[in-house]
């Protein structure tokens, strides 16, 4: 019997797959590499690519980092037998000819200031480290802030100059100038966000890109990938012609994610073709130009439990891997007594039906992701939550959720919210029931009703699987309903 390739779950570094003792299933994505080039790499400030997290933009850098750095010439072999590989011209002209600079800002975490800017020291001095052979063309005042960075004591400044200070060293030693590779940018400033702190870290992020990449001479090109739109409104102003690729856009879209083809070849690979349409109801649905993106990382996982079990059920993989923080944040927004209009496109999406007529904001930042109902929905689309079906016209679109697992996360967090709020104990409720206000007790309820959310079976095709609860129309006619459905 011919042996499988393994599975990469979790892996993230492109020469890993190619092991020869424990070689992974890779789905070749070096045309990407190709198409960079002739689109944008060498002619914007910087390239932000935004997609959601786990569709394989970590691997994506990686794979762009060993194909054009100096010092990956051991990948060489590698690519040779990949679809990059048949354009000699190409790889001759690009690849492994560059410096590059890799950083990763995946584990910048804290939750306080403090924290995180040394957090940040220790992402940054290990790309200082690898590139240390260019201490000799360094000036005095650069010296200082290396060894700074080197020991963990670097300051706000430091912070900001290291792109500049670290590119320009390395054209000086190499008379090549450097790529950028940035993965994850977004990541401390969505936790910097969620503990309260944002104003000053995104100083420091805007401050290093501003320095790092806008009219800097050493610079070949950048490549920057993250998850959230609402982060680069803030980060990127200060760049000359920046390249951004949304989540809504169709530019590089087959390169992340997987296509349907790759889906059919990978399930095909391990015997489980009878399992594709389980497979696409669960995790295809991100629409992005012509191609409709399967979640890789659900689907690998699933793929993995369903090798030892064929009858093993699609699990929600991609939903559990974050605490959906933004997404409570939107649902507790939704569900605000002044937006009721919203709430009745956000109650009609958890049907698992395309919704028309919703307006996206695209200029939303964190301090303003929850002022207007564009916002709400614009950050919920951009961060994966939701995708588009449709452009109506500039700014207004048809949006559903994407599948089932995140469906299913919707709903979730749905019935978490209103059990929360069923079960806070009311004072005003109480009294009126005691002293046997009716008008006072029912118009409590009826204003409380307003900020529940409810879902029902309104579809009849088989993307429906939703059970029937009772909708809010039902409720306000007969309150007690409310309160019975809430008991049980």
């Amino acid at each position: 019997m011919e042996q499988k390739k393994q599975l990469p779950i979790g892996r993230i570094n492109f020469r890993e797959f190619f092991s020869e003792d424990t070689p992974l299933y890779f789905v070749d994505k070096t045309p990407f590499i190709k198409e960079l080039v002739e689109t944008s790499l060498f002619s914007s400030s910087a390239n932000l690519i935004l997609r959601p997290r786990r569709f394989g933009k970590t691997l994506a850098l990686s794979m762009l980092q060993n194909f054009f750095d100096l010092d990956a010439k051991e990948a060489r072999p590698i690519f040779e037998k990949l679809e990059i590989g048949k354009d000699k011209a190409f790889c001759d002209k690009y690849e492994n000819r560059f410096p590059v600079i890799s950083i990763t800002f995946k584990d910048v975490k804290g939750d306080s200031m403090e924290s995180m800017l040394a957090a940040l020291n220790v992402n940054l001095k290990g790309e200082y480290k690898r590139h240390a052979y260019v201490e000799d063309v360094l000036e005095k005042d650069d010296v200082e802030i290396y060894e700074r960075l080197r020991y963990n004591k670097g300051t706000f400044d430091d912070f900001k100059q290291y792109l500049a200070l670290l590119s320009k060293a390395l054209y000086l030693k190499t008379k090549v100038k450097p790529l950028v590779f940035v993965d994850e940018y977004d990541v401390p400033l969505n936790d910097a966000h969620q503990n309260g702190f944002f104003d000053a870290f995104v100083s420091v992020i805007s401050g290093m890109f501003s320095s790092g990449l806008k009219d800097n001479l050493y610079v070949g090109g950048a490549v920057i990938t993250g998850c959230l739109q609402i982060a680069k409104n803030q980060v990127f102003t200060g760049l000359n012609n920046p390249a951004i690729c949304p989540v809504t856009s169709a530019k590089y879209a087959q390169y992340f994610g997987f296509t349907k083809e790759e889906t059919t070849e990978l399930l095909h690979y391990y015997g489980l073709d009878s399992r594709m349409d389980d497979v696409r109801d669960n995790y295809d649905g991100y629409s992005m130009g012509k191609y409709s993106i399967y979640n890789p990382f659900s689907l690998v996982n699933f793929v993995k439990r369903a090798i030892g079990d064929k009858d093993a059920p699609c699990g929600n993989y991609w939903v559990s891997t974050s605490g959906n923080a933004l997404l409570k944040e939107m649902l507790k927004s939704c569900s605000n007594e002044t937006n009721e209009g919203l709430q009745g496109k956000f109650e009609a999406l958890l049907t698992g039906n395309p919704v028309a007529d919703i307006r996206i904001d695209d200029t939303i930042v964190y301090a303003t992701m929850k002022e207007s109902d564009a916002a709400i929905m614009g950050t919920l689309l951009f961060s994966g939550y939701l995708t588009v079906v449709n452009d109506e016209r500039n700014g207004v679109y048809t949006l559903r959720i994407p599948n089932r697992e995140v469906l299913s996360t919707f709903r979730t967090l749905v019935d978490q919210y209103n059990k929360k709020e069923s079960t806070v104990p009311n004072g005003l409720l109480l009294d009126a029931f005691v002293k046997g206000n009716v008008i006072q007790a029912r118009s409590f309820l009826e204003n409380s009703l307003k900020t529940v959310i409810s879902y029902h079976d309104m579809a009849i095709d088989k993307e429906d699987f939703t059970p029937r609860l009772p909708t809010r129309r039902a409720y306000c006619h007969r309150p007690e309903a409310f309160l019975d459905h809430q008991e049980q």
